[in-house]
């Protein structure tokens, strides 16, 4: 009695199989780019909020250290890269995005300790996409390497 045809049965594959194999594992290394671009977009998204709360932090401290009480001819980004002149007559409180669209209104000595647990928690979620994107990286590269040797054994 004979046993069927498995597909871990060591029988080598026709040129056509062979050709179908190669071109089933192009789709995977296609999708591979795309997580790897993926994870790319989700790494710069995540440094720019970074950034933006570091931004902040240094502003405020460089607010207190000065020890300004009002902005005199500030020029505000009010979107586009469109700016006006502004006057702030009193800056010992500022508005802080907490995050699903909502601000709270904080002194200038609060704002650190406000900002801090989400900087800790971007920074953690900036970590965790770098080390998925180094995998990705190298799992893409590994693939490669083998789409080339089944690419080369394709054509002999």
């Amino acid at each position: 009695m004979q046993l069927p045809a498995t597909e871990n049965d060591d029988t080598p594959l026709t040129p056509a199989e062979l050709q179908a194999k190669v071109a089933q594992f192009e789709g995977y290394r296609n999708k591979l780019e795309a997580d790897i671009e993926r994870l790319e977009q989700r790494k710069a998204t995540l440094a720019e909020d970074l950034d933006e709360y570091e931004k902040l932090v240094s502003g405020v401290a460089k607010f207190i250290q000065d020890g300004a009480t009002s902005l005199e001819d500030q020029r505000v980004d009010v979107g586009c890269d469109v700016k006006c002149a502004a006057r702030v007559p009193d800056i010992s409180r500022i508005f802080v995005s907490v995050g699903l669209g909502f601000h709270v209104q904080v002194e200038l000595a609060e704002v650190e300790g406000l900002v801090a647990p989400r900087r800790a928690h971007l920074r953690q979620q900036l970590g965790d996409v770098d080390k998925q994107l180094g995998d990705a990286r190298a799992t893409a590269a590994a693939f490669r390497g083998s789409l080339q040797i089944l690419r080369e054994g394709a054509a002999v």
